[in-house]
């Protein structure tokens, strides 16, 4: 019960930090480009990795990718989703239109292992014995934003969350 009126506290206050800004709306393309510090400047602050872990354990999250000057997507959708196991592995699925247009391909589907370093969320897949990619957290009072810290894209917001849903949830285009 306290750990939940923690959450909802921190939502409440994150919200009227992003509420304070009339045109402000979260999209992808809203994020296209956009440094960490730009996040920090809208009073934005990265979450602890105990908020994290209470976040996304046993669930799966859905988002999408967002470009950067060192990563850049171009003209076509990229989503994900993983699925966070309190045992500290992940599933994760990816899909692009990168090659058939308006077409999801969602063939990639890999295993992994999460870990909390430093208030960072870190992935690490296949037979990799070191968590090659690291993410700091924000939470804008609707969606988590991965921002990039271990990667070419570093210090970018890198992701978007769109949903958090509990349990295991493969659906469309995923499941496909």
């Amino acid at each position: 019960m306290l750990l939940r009126i923690l959450l909802v506290s921190s939502f409440l206050i994150l919200t009227g930090c992003v509420a304070s800004e009339q045109n402000y709306v979260v999209t992808a393309d809203s994020f296209w480009d956009t440094p960490e510090e730009s996040l920090l400047d809208k009073g934005l602050k990265p979450l602890s990795g105990t908020v994290i872990t209470n976040l996304i354990t046993n669930k799966t999250v859905v988002g999408e990718y967002v470009s950067t000057p060192s990563m850049p997507i171009n003209d076509f959708a990229t989503r994900w989703m993983e699925f966070y196991l309190a045992d500290g592995t992940s599933k994760y699925r990816y899909c692009d239109t990168a090659n058939i247009r308006n077409k999801w391909n969602c063939s990639i589907k890999l295993n992994g292992h999460w870990k909390i370093f430093d208030n960072k969320l870190c992935l690490k897949y296949r037979d990799s014995t070191t968590y090659t990619h690291c993410v700091r957290v924000y939470l804008d009072g609707e969606h988590y934003l991965f921002v990039a810290t271990t990667t070419k894209a570093a210090g970018y917001v890198r992701g978007i969350v769109r949903k958090a849903t509990e349990g295991f949830v493969e659906e469309a285009p995923f499941n496909s």
